[in-house]
C-alpha cells in the first residue's frame, strides 16, 4: 500500500504569508488610512472661505468709525475742516477703545470695529479663543444664531489703524486693517485680509 502525503502549507511557508500580510497592513495603515482622514479636508476649506467672504463682506459693509457720520460724508473723523477752520475736529476711536459700544448685539454693530473679538460655535472652539473679552456665538447680519451650520469653526477677528509711511502722520487714521482667522476644526486656519478706509 502506498503512503498518502498530507497536502497544506509547510511552517515556512506560513511564516514568509504572515510577514507579506504584516507589510501589507503596515502599508495600508501607514499610508493610505491618513489619506481617508484629509478627505474632508476640501469640505472644510470651502466652508471656511465661505464664512471667511461672508464675514468680511459684513464687516466691510459698516462705517470706517463710530464718530464718522453715518448717513453719508458730511463728516469723516481725524478732519478739522469738515464745517470751517474753526471748528474743532472729531477724533477717530483710539485703537484700545476698539470692540462693541456698550455691549451692543452683533445686529446693532456700525462701525468695523464692533466686530473685533472671537466668534465661536462650539464649547471647544470657545476655549480655545485667543480674545476672550470680546466676541461670542456665531451669528449672521440680523443677529441670528448660525453656529449649528458651522460646527468647530471659529472667527477671530483683529482691527487695527493702518498707516500708510508715504504720508507720514497724515495717514494717522486714513485707514483700518481688518483680519478675519477663520479655524476650521482641525483643519487649519485662513486667514482674510482687508482694508477700510476712512470716507
Amino acid at each position: 500500500m502506498a503512503v498518502k502525503k498530507q497536502a497544506g502549507f509547510t511552517l515556512i511557508e506560513s511564516i514568509i504569508a504572515i510577514v507579506i500580510l504584516g507589510i501589507a497592513l503596515i502599508t495600508l495603515t501607514s499610508f493610505l488610512f491618513p489619506q481617508i482622514s484629509q478627505s474632508a479636508k476640501p469640505f472644510y476649506e470651502v466652508r471656511a472661505s465661505a464664512l471667511g467672504s461672508s464675514l468680511m463682506t459684513e464687516i466691510l459693509a459698516r462705517n470706517f468709525d463710530e464718530h464718522s457720520d453715518h448717513d453719508g460724508g458730511r463728516y469723516r473723523c481725524g478732519e478739522s475742516d469738515y464745517i470751517d477752520s474753526s471748528a474743532q475736529p472729531i477724533l477717530c476711536t483710539a485703537s484700545a477703545d476698539f470692540g462693541p459700544d456698550n455691549n451692543e448685539p452683533p445686529a446693532l454693530f456700525n462701525d468695523v470695529d464692533d466686530y473685533i473679538g472671537c466668534w465661536y460655535t462650539t464649547t471647544d472652539s470657545q476655549n480655545s479663543c485667543i480674545d476672550k473679552t470680546h466676541g461670542g456665538k456665531l451669528t449672521d447680519i440680523f443677529g441670528s444664531d448660525i453656529s449649528g451650520d458651522y460646527l468647530g469653526f471659529r472667527a477671530e477677528v483683529k482691527v487695527e489703524y493702518d498707516h500708510d509711511t508715504r504720508l507720514g502722520d497724515a495717514s494717522q487714521d486714513l485707514f483700518k486693517k481688518i483680519t478675519v482667522t477663520i479655524t476650521a476644526s482641525q483643519y487649519g486656519d485662513f486667514k482674510f485680509i482687508s482694508y477700510r478706509g476712512n470716507y
